[in-house]
């Protein structure tokens, strides 16, 4: 038995297949690239759950990109929010007239990708797009425009494909739902 077969049987189920992913990444690197055409993009990623949505998307992206990666999170080892949003900015990354795309693996709560957008915004970029994965369909307790989604998906904690449980199953490469 290989170390993912052993992993994956963890899961109760499996939403998404890793084909499934892959087909769809790709297009939204096409609708990205599109919408960027001529630019240079600034990619502001929030790891570690986006590490393999973000790996696979831009390395599709014909156009010059600028990485920063960023450390926020409002889970802390749990399967729900804190409602405290930690974030972990650069020193030294100036954003005023740059083109920004803020990447993440999920919405949820709305509550990480807001505070992130609010504190982009306050630096004057040219533009500002968000991206992620997965949109999770639940009540929002704050709005947060998305330009580019994945999947929207139900209400229910998540694991592979870069996200997971107390640092476990981010190497899956599908989307399931743990087992109770």
């Amino acid at each position: 038995m290989s170390a993912i077969t052993g992993v994956l049987s963890d899961l109760h189920r499996v939403l998404l297949s890793a084909e499934s992913i892959r087909a769809r990444v790709t297009e939204m690197a096409h609708e990205i690239e599109r919408d960027y055409s001529g630019k240079v993009i600034t990619v502001v990623v929030l790891m570690d759950g986006a590490l393999f949505f973000v790996s696979d998307l831009l390395r599709q992206i014909d156009l010059p990109i600028r990485l920063v990666t960023l450390g926020a999170s409002s889970y802390h080892g749990g399967m729900e929010s804190s409602g405290q949003v930690k974030i972990n900015w650069p020193a030294g990354v100036e954003f005023a007239g740059q083109d920004i795309l803020l990447l993440d693996d999920i919405l949820d709560t709305g509550l990480t990708l807001k505070a992130l957008r609010e504190r982009l915004l306050s630096e004057k970029p040219a533009s500002l797009r968000t991206a992620v994965l997965l949109d999770k369909k639940r009540p929002r307790e704050h709005d947060v425009p998305l330009d580019y989604c994945g999947f929207e998906i139900a209400d229910e904690f998540v694991v592979g494909y870069g996200m997971d449980y107390q640092g476990r199953f981010r190497n899956i490469p599908c989307i399931g739902i743990l087992k109770p």
